[in-house]
């Protein structure tokens, strides 16, 4: 589907592109053996399915950007089906970013999909919109009925071997209450700044001084770099200070594409965020144990 307003440029720079050539062949194509390595871990067996969650302490991380970028490398790289989910009550951007420019709302659809969630994919095709790389959406809209989401993606959860789940900022909105506990993993996004950094050092301390440690071994967290000029290291040694609560930190890039705030093309995706969000992806399902 075309983009209404204008594709958002994309990440690398035509000369950094052309240097991204050269490199490689005389290289030997490092960076994209690296890449074909850690795409495995997007690629693991399951015998039933995974949910992950995408959660944000507070807005403005970039958190339905990293949602939608899992769930499309999920989609590319797996031979089996996998459901994006948006569980904003309202009008969430997942939908927007993956290409759906006008999907019905969830609380038209629910009733339907509840109804064929024992049936196989085939009955789901006219209710459940796709991306062009065969990406399944759950779009959002539920505002008077918080846990519907949770209960439309576990009823599901039998036909997609994997659902990525983008929750509204915050842990006190109910709606992130529903979907946490029957999430398999969960991916904590905050901006890679030295107070995105302190505040997930705060939540994550707070699990713990509240005997929770053990949830920790589902997390992943993920600094997003919003500002140009990141380069994926900021200010503070963030693995020192979130290592001890020994979850897998990986810090995304800034990356031009998916800043622009337009719909999400893989391809157009700089190489060293797509190396480092398959990273993520990697961890987040090998820690998405069954509940």
């Amino acid at each position: 589907m075309s983009d209404p307003i204008g594709a958002a440029p994309v990440a690398d720079p035509l000369t950094a592109r052309l240097w991204h050539t050269v490199r490689a062949a005389v290289a030997g194509t490092r960076q994209a053996r690296e890449l074909a390595e850690l795409a495995t871990g997007l690629q693991a067996p399951l015998t039933t399915g995974r949910r992950i969650a995408v959660v944000s302490i507070r807005g403005g991380t970039g958190k339905s950007t990293v949602a939608a970028v899992l769930a499309s490398l999920y989609a590319g790289r797996r031979a089996d089906s996998v459901l994006a989910a948006d569980a904003d009550p309202y009008e969430g951007s997942l939908s927007w970013r993956l290409g759906l420019a006008d999907p019905p709302a969830l609380a038209d659809l629910a009733a339907r999909l509840m109804s064929a969630r024992d049936t196989t994919l085939r009955a789901l095709e006219p209710l459940l919109p796709r991306t062009a790389n065969g990406l399944w959406v759950l779009p959002s809209g539920a505002p008077r009925q918080p846990r519907l989401c949770s209960e439309v993606t576990r009823a599901l959860s039998r036909l997609f071997a994997v659902c990525v789940t983008d929750c509204p900022p915050g842990f006190e909105s109910p709606v992130t209450a529903s979907v946490l506990p029957e999430a398999h993993a969960v991916v904590l996004v905050s901006a890679a700044t030295p107070d995105g950094i302190r505040a997930t050092h705060n939540f994550l301390q707070r699990r713990v001084s509240n005997g929770r440690t053990s949830s920790l071994q589902r997390v992943v967290v993920v600094l997003n770099t919003l500002q140009p000029g990141g380069r994926g290291r900021p200010a503070g040694d963030s693995a020192t200070l979130l290592g001890r609560f020994q979850v897998p930190v990986v810090t995304l890039p800034y990356d031009r594409h998916l800043a622009g705030g337009g719909l999400i093309v893989p391809s157009r995706i700089g190489e060293a965020t797509l190396r480092e969000a398959t990273r993520a992806g990697g961890h987040a399902l090998s820690r998405a144990w069954p509940i």
